[in-house]
């Protein structure tokens, strides 16, 4: 299996003791993801608790993120149909410019829950994009047992 193309919906998350610890306000979020993607979308859906930001974004280099945020149980971004690089990149404009806590994301992905596997992955608070990128591919390869 080649990791470098393997594809999957992420789960970043505050973690379950401080499951508001983001002190995640979707309105910003959504501005931040407009700020640097230019053709990005967000749009804001539900009520009160069920409140939750959908978004589109596109890359210069044409990479395309989709996904939600959503403060519901606990500060929550989900990222669907990524490779790590690119899950990487958003992952590092999510913590540096939206979270004032960058010690507190902690993340999944949808293969690890089908999988059974509860194992809580966390993005270390001062990483760099490659460094994500590589929390991210170690992250698949357990899952897919590579």
């Amino acid at each position: 299996m080649n990791l470098d193309d393997y594809r999957a919906t992420f789960f970043f998350y505050a973690p379950e003791k401080n499951p508001h610890g983001w002190n995640l306000d979707l309105e910003a979020f959504g501005e931040k993801l407009s700020a640097a993607y230019p053709e990005a979308r967000a749009q804001t859906r539900g009520e009160g608790d069920e409140l939750r930001l959908s978004f589109w974004a596109v890359t210069d280099d044409g990479t395309e993120y989709t996904g939600y945020a959503s403060t519901n149980g606990r500060d929550t971004v989900l990222l669907s149909d990524n490779i790590a690089e690119s899950a990487a990149l958003l992952t590092q404009l999510l913590r540096e410019e939206t979270i004032p806590t960058p010690d507190l994301v902690h993340f999944s992905s949808e293969p690890a829950v089908l999988a059974g596997i509860e194992t809580d992955w966390r993005i270390p608070a001062g990483a760099d994009q490659e460094k994500i990128f590589d929390e991210l591919q170690q992250h698949v390869r357990v899952v897919e047992g590579s």
